[in-house]
């Protein structure tokens, strides 16, 4: 292996970790801001039964689904450069520096089920169901009529897309998407 491969192989971790930390930072940020709008939107509705229809809630159900959908697109990338450098930069780190297998680098260390934890996941999506629960329960109030129909229709199909997105996008889709791509 040439010295130019392991610079270029390191320089591409480097370059890459810092885009991940860029793409935690701008994750998290978002998880607090969908913290802060969609607590809000119900507490503000909530404390205006008075004046305003509280079919209102399904606004912030719905932003809390599309705060998900945003949060997962990151979730994705960071995952997407964790694989790429597992399996195309490390290997180089590995074989150049003459690592021994049993000495894990970092992704390959990370991507092991004992390390793999979901609370976050579970976290933001437990935020989303809160403001689904009482949106959910407005809308099914004024069922059948047809225009509450459609809302709790696309709160359901929004909702199962959103679960969708957080358990069917991981790290696995990119092992499966390869060894469906090598058996064709």
């Amino acid at each position: 292996m040439m010295q130019n491969e392991l610079d270029v192989a390191w320089n591409l971790l480097v370059e890459l970790r810092k885009e991940i930390i860029e793409s935690q930072k701008i994750r998290t940020q978002i998880i607090g801001f969908k913290i802060t709008f969609v607590s809000a939107g119900i507490g503000l509705i909530a404390a205006n039964t008075d004046k305003i229809s509280l079919t209102l809630l399904v606004i912030p159900a719905f932003a809390a689904i599309f705060f998900d959908l945003l949060i997962t697109s990151y979730s994705f990338s960071i995952k997407r450069i964790g694989y790429y450098c597992r399996k195309k930069v490390e290997p180089i780190i590995r074989e150049a520096c003459n690592v021994r297998r049993t000495f894990p680098l970092w992704e390959e260390f990370v991507d092991r089920p004992e390390v793999k934890k979901n609370f976050a996941v579970v976290g933001n999506l437990g935020i989303t169901v809160l403001a689904l629960i009482p949106a959910g329960f407005v809308v099914y109030r004024h069922f059948p009529s047809s225009p509450y129909i459609i809302l709790f229709l696309a709160l359901l199909a929004f909702f199962a897309y959103d679960l969708w997105a957080f358990f069917i996008s991981g790290r696995s889709n990119f092992e499966k998407k390869r060894e469906e791509t090598v058996a064709a």
